[in-house]
């Protein structure tokens, strides 16, 4: 997911240059929004990472970088509230390894595959969008290939009562004659 560039100036870029929003963890775990100048608690702050923004936390008496516990924290709020992110399974093996190539395929490949994980599905949804644009104006494409084609598209979908004039040879109007 792109990440978006803050507007307003006062977030910090890191590394990479992007802009990243800071956030200040007090002793009693409160985090402080400094952009908004207001307090934000796990639930906001997993919205304002969904929204696409960096943060970095920052502890407020070390001036530690805080932010992979935080981040952490925010999901295991999600996993109390029933919103499972990590599979029992893959806690257990992430415990049972303690490896330097574990912490190696975390920094270097994990990211990478869900990135392209993200890329490949946005990439689905835009061409299962673009169908269905495409069948959307398929009975135009039709009409204008095949002179007649609008009709049999209402047969099919039933808006004629065509096929009851071809099955049964009467009119819908003749039989209410009766």
């Amino acid at each position: 997911m792109p990440r978006k560039k803050k507007q307003t100036g006062k977030a910090a870029p890191d590394e990479s240059g992007s802009d990243v929003l800071t956030i200040k963890r007090y002793g009693n775990r409160r985090l402080y929004n400094t952009e908004t100048k207001s307090y934000v608690n796990y639930g906001e702050l997993a919205g304002i990472v969904r929204d696409g923004h960096d943060v970095r936390v920052i502890d407020s008496t070390s001036g530690e970088d805080v932010t992979k516990a935080v981040l952490i924290q925010v999901i295991l709020e999600e996993e109390k509230k029933n919103k499972t992110v990590l599979p029992t399974e893959f806690l257990f093996q992430l415990l049972r390894v303690r490896e330097e190539s574990v912490r190696d395929f975390f920094k270097n490949h994990l990211a990478a595959s869900f990135n392209a994980y993200l890329k490949t599905r946005e990439e689905f949804d835009n061409r299962f969008r673009a169908m269905l644009e495409m069948a959307a104006a398929a009975p135009q494409m039709w009409e204008k290939l095949i002179p007649g084609a609008e009709g049999m598209r209402e047969v099919l979908t039933g808006k004629k009562e065509v096929m009851r004039e071809v099955l049964t040879g009467k009119k819908k109007d003749d039989e209410e004659e009766k």
